[in-house]
């Protein structure tokens, strides 16, 4: 958007799932879950927290499971643990180079500066930057993200333009629902609302961002086009059962609290049945 004389300036401002990642990466999400719960079994969390992970695997997708696995950690120390070990499994190979986006995000550079805003954290928004914008490797991403200073994380190029990048953890572990999130991150990035633009998957983002001045655009994700009449299945049936039905082979108690290591396992033991879409690619745009 145009630059104001003055230091803040509009910014060009897109999710990363769904916009830049879209959801034909289902194996990628697939297995991000799946190291998720791996990863938080093995934490001495708060375990009465547990009961949430259906739910939040269920309708909160990835974004949602970084909030719950800070909270579920109860201390930075075992949340950045759980992260790099996370990190470090997960392969983002599964995560598809896309040129064409590539040419769609530089013509959205032309309007002005252009940010990453996700719901996730900070290093795997900026991995899923390099492998679908930059082509990088799984081995080339992780050397970047695990070794290199947070800065080379924050900041990607595109045509030798600044692209920020800003996670979850960057916001307070706030989601782009929560104005506050958005009134800080314009403050410390210089960015003014009124002049920015935000693309995005989800309705609710983009009603927030709408009632602060900001335009905004609807990107639709497969999950709508799943549930046609040519697939009939939505993003959830892909990557697993429904929460529903993995909590009735839990032992609950008074319908609050859960054996999290019966839960852990159920969630473990889904099986994959992503392999008939596996040939399947939306490119949102």
């Amino acid at each position: 958007m145009e630059k104001n004389q003055g230091t803040e300036k509009g910014m060009v401002i897109f999710d990363i799932d769904g916009v830049v990642n879209s959801f034909s990466n289902h194996r990628f999400y697939y297995n991000f879950m799946r190291q998720s719960i791996k990863g938080l079994a093995k934490v001495r969390g708060h375990r009465a927290l547990a009961v949430q992970l259906p739910e939040i695997r269920k309708i909160g997708g990835p974004n949602a499971m970084f909030a719950f696995a800070h909270q579920y950690c109860g201390d930075g120390q075992a949340f950045d643990k759980f992260s790099r070990d996370l990190i470090k499994n997960l392969n983002f190979d599964q995560i598809n180079h896309d040129p064409s986006l590539c040419k769609f995000i530089k013509r959205l550079s032309n309007y002005g500066d252009l940010a990453v805003r996700s719901d996730g954290l900070t290093p795997i928004a900026a991995a899923a930057w390099m492998r679908v914008v930059e082509n990088k490797s799984d081995a080339e991403i992780k050397k970047e993200i695990l070794f290199s200073p947070k800065q080379s994380t924050t900041t990607r190029y595109i045509d030798d333009k600044p692209v920020l990048v800003s996670g979850i953890d960057d916001n307070g572990m706030r989601t782009k629902t929560d104005v506050q999130s958005w009134l800080d991150f314009a403050e410390r990035n210089k960015c003014d609302l009124h002049q920015s633009v935000l693309l995005d998957d989800s309705r609710e983002n983009l009603k927030i961002a709408k009632e602060l001045g900001m335009t905004t655009i609807h990107i639709s994700k497969l999950d709508s086009l799943l549930k046609s009449s040519v697939f009939g299945c939505g993003l959830s049936d892909i990557i697993g059962d429904r929460m529903s039905d993995s909590l009735k082979r839990c032992k609950l108690t008074c319908g609050k609290n859960v054996d999290a290591r019966t839960l852990f396992r159920v969630l473990l033991k889904q099986p994959n049945r992503i392999g008939k879409f596996n040939r399947f690619t939306y490119n949102s745009r």
